[in-house]
């Protein structure tokens, strides 16, 4: 029994690690694409290529997948809703209005709002070690930003794109404790399957109604998009639904402060975003969180 639970702590770190570093690269990708393809395009295209793959796959493999769907549409069509189509679009837009790097922190206010959330919808209790946890990790967040206030324009574009990105923090969430409900109860390749979907019928409305939808232009695009479609969706959601089935909601999700931090990273080496001695600082205080989290 121990050997079996040490076995499923160590998929579930190897997961959160890959999880972390495919939604870190996520931003600057999104940043290299929305020069060619307006966002909710983007978005639109990077689920409508994972979609059939992770469907398929999951009809072969899970002999319930139908059963996914009648059983549970109405919460699937809301993890549809808010976790791909609110939150990808979301981001994206946010990510065209502001730095990768300032997106991916916004955003990782995700893990305090899956807290709150977790504990009177899915009855987790809120102890002081996981308090402590994402204090440490959300004051990380905190060193890395306000430096950066100061440099903001306040302009209507960055206030509206500061606002999305919270915005799609707080849909994530939504997500992630719908589907910590059902990931007890059906495979993760299934649930990620159905609620993707979902999700990609619904980017059609608005995609066609804010926007005019475009292709990408050049090969450096498309292979963004490719990893965005393989890589941070069909890979990374099928191991978050993983993970929800094995841990629960809130302790998993204060692995997510580390996203900023791969963000940053790639953002500063390859789009010339500019780091600080405060980056190192808060770097430190997210990975301690993150390290407190898995000691326990």
């Amino acid at each position: 029994m121990e050997a079996e639970q040490t076995g499923m702590k160590a998929r579930t770190i190897t997961s959160l690690v890959i999880i972390v570093f495919m939604w870190g690269v996520t931003f600057p990708l999104v940043k290299i694409c929305v020069t060619e393809v307006p966002p909710i395009t983007l978005a639109f295209l990077r689920f409508l290529l994972s979609s059939p793959i992770i469907v398929l796959y999951s009809h072969l493999r899970d002999k319930d997948f139908k059963s996914v769907f009648t059983q549970n549409l109405a919460p699937l069509a809301v993890m549809g809703l808010t976790g791909i189509m609110g939150y990808e679009a979301l981001q994206n837009i946010g990510v065209e209005l502001t730095s990768a790097t300032e997106s991916s922190i916004l955003t990782s206010s995700t893990p305090i709002m899956i807290a709150l959330m977790a504990a009177p919808f899915l009855k987790e209790n809120l102890t002081r070690k996981h308090a402590l946890r994402i204090v440490l990790g959300f004051a990380g967040v905190m060193v890395i930003v306000l430096p950066q206030m100061g440099d903001l324009s306040l302009n209507a574009s960055s206030l509206v794109g500061n606002s999305l990105n919270l915005l799609a923090a707080f849909s994530w969430a939504i997500y992630s404790v719908i589907g910590r409900k059902l990931a007890t109860r059906y495979t993760p390749t299934g649930l990620t399957a159905a609620s993707i979907l979902l999700g990609t019928v619904f980017f059609i409305p608005p995609m066609y109604v804010l926007e005019t939808p475009s292709l990408p232009t050049s090969i450096q695009v498309w292979l963004a998009l490719v990893i965005l479609s393989l890589g941070a969706t069909c890979l990374a959601y099928t191991l978050w639904n993983q993970v929800l089935s094995e841990e629960e909601a809130s302790k998993s999700g204060v692995a997510l402060f580390a996203v900023p931090l791969v963000a940053a990273t790639v953002s500063i080496t390859f789009l010339s975003e500019s780091v600080t001695s405060s980056f190192a600082v808060g770097a430190a205080l997210v990975l301690a969180g993150i390290l407190l989290a898995e000691r326990d």
